[in-house]
């Protein structure tokens, strides 16, 4: 007879700190936590840095999935424990291509492809002037 516990369903699971928080607590948690000075170090979008406000922060990161994914992955860190510059790191790796979700990849590839040879040049004009 072995000693091990029988394998059961119910096994514990990695905790997935995002299930049940919507976008506007974990933005309350990182803000209360961090600050809006350090959550705009840490991920560089405007709606941080300028005249930040949580309205305006959810508006954005609706609409734009890598800059939720990152802040998504800041809450993560913040929830694992990490540091600061432990979560920055997280962010760098993401930022090279390996941590982002589908739809940010989609989203990122889609604005690197050049335009299609022959197509016009909607910014001529204006260079022209």
């Amino acid at each position: 007879m072995t000693d091990t516990p029988p394998a059961t369903p119910f096994a514990p699971r990695k905790t997935d700190h995002l299930q049940g928080v919507t976008l506007e607590n974990l933005l309350n948690q990182l803000v209360d936590q961090y600050g809006w000075a350090t959550l705009s170090d840490l991920v560089r979008i405007n709606c941080f840095r300028s005249n930040p406000s949580i309205r305006s922060s959810l508006t954005f990161l609706r609409r734009t999935p890598w800059a939720r994914a990152q802040v998504e992955a800041v809450f993560i860190g913040f929830k694992d424990g990490l540091e600061v510059e432990a979560i920055r790191g997280r962010l760098k790796t993401m930022a090279a291509g390996d941590g982002l979700s589908k739809a940010a990849q989609k989203q990122k590839s889609a604005a690197a492809k050049p335009r299609k040879p022959g197509a016009p040049d909607p910014w001529k004009k204006a260079r022209s002037e």
